[in-house]
């Protein structure tokens, strides 16, 4: 990513919120869940002919791949490769041009995807780094084994806020779409909904389990609270949830994807299968994707043979990276699940150990 570094701006202290506002605290009963405003209705996207995947990995690796249509195939190539970080690198994001990554060494660091340079880093938190979201390209969140969630702004990397809610290590995050309200999840197994308007929190809840991970549906109505083996769906302003889906297997990645108006939930889990469902928890199937456990899950948008389809990326704790079409995917669950194997678009093996993903449009 070469060698120039520009030291990030950070602050001691938290910045003040615009205003006060008491939180609303309850123990899963009563209407505990604030009222969130719609996303706004996301315009036509013009043809993708090309978007990244950046990967973690447990060498301390940040691992940048390509993938474009070559001709009449799919490819997906590596564009960048480097040490990162001195300890496992466990989350990643991006936002524009920006990308971000965390690590057990406590540390953010930040790069210029377009300019491919390191930025500087962030050094706000005091515990190991376990999730981090964009919002747009105006601002990053980051959450932290020290319960702490940062709010930075990009324009010039300084920690707007502090949000100090749980009393143990948060586990995940998700910003609404309309980027005023965020979720997070903790190993305190509450769930607190945040204000971003005001940098103050508008409601917390005990959860009947440890969270670890929590994602809004595209369209910013519903969201999903993740278990070990469990996954929770929640309509936006209800405390009870409207659908379970109770899985065999360990669950060490999620994704909420929208196709054709209806939501889908897939769930990348220990037992090497990504298993789908509705938003109403009904099972569509599941299938075998890798040949280990499947450690991230992100979505894209990809121009094949002229036209723009969402694709399904995935990674797996052998190394290998795979793009699938969401279209054959869904399809192909009409099969045995017991049997189904589906067939990516593009894979490649990069020969190390991921922990993390995300994907750009690439389109800076």
């Amino acid at each position: 990513m070469g060698n120039q570094r520009k030291r990030a701006k950070t602050a001691a202290s938290e910045a003040s919120p615009t205003s006060k506002k008491t939180s609303a605290d309850t123990n899963g009963s009563g209407n505990s869940h604030s009222e969130v405003p719609k996303a706004e209705v996301a315009q036509p996207e013009p043809t993708q002919n090309t978007f990244m995947a950046i990967a973690g990995t447990y060498e301390r690796l940040l691992y940048g791949f390509e993938a474009s249509q070559d001709e009449e195939q799919v490819t997906l190539k590596p564009q960048f490769i480097f040490p990162a970080h001195i300890g496992c690198i466990k989350a990643v994001a991006t936002g524009g041009r920006y990308l971000a990554s965390g690590s057990t060494d406590e540390i953010i660091r930040l790069y210029d995807l377009k300019k491919r340079v390191e930025l500087g880093s962030l050094h706000e938190h005091k515990g190991t780094i376990t999730a981090l979201q964009f919002h747009g390209k105006s601002h990053l969140l980051s959450a932290s084994e020290d319960g702490a969630i940062c709010i930075f702004r990009t324009k010039d990397w300084e920690p707007l806020k502090v949000l100090k809610g749980h009393k143990g290590a948060v586990s995940s995050i998700a910003i609404h779409p309309s980027g005023k309200l965020a979720l997070s999840v903790s190993q305190d197994r509450t769930l607190i909904v945040w204000n971003l308007l005001t940098g103050q929190r508008a409601s917390r809840t005990k959860m009947p389990q440890v969270g670890e991970i929590v994602a809004w549906n595209p369209s910013g109505t519903r969201y999903i609270v993740a278990y070990a083996t469990e996954v929770q769906v929640y309509a936006v302003g209800q405390a009870e949830s409207l659908a379970t889906v109770f899985l065999r297997q360990r669950i060490l990645s999620v994704l909420v994807v929208s196709y054709k108006d209806k939501d889908y939930i897939l769930c990348g889990c220990q037992d090497k299968r990504i298993h789908v469902y509705t938003a109403d928890g009904l099972e569509c199937g599941s299938m075998q994707c890798h040949e280990n456990r499947i450690k991230g899950l992100s979505s894209a948008s990809l121009a094949v043979e002229g036209v723009t389809h969402p694709v399904v990326v995935s990674i797996s704790s052998d190394g290998w990276v795979k793009v699938w079409k969401l279209a054959d995917m869904l399809d192909s669950l009409t099969q045995d699940a017991a049997e189904t194997t589906a067939k990516p678009l593009a894979k490649y093996n990069a020969d190390v150990r991921l922990t993390c993903l995300t994907t750009s449009s690439a389109d800076f």
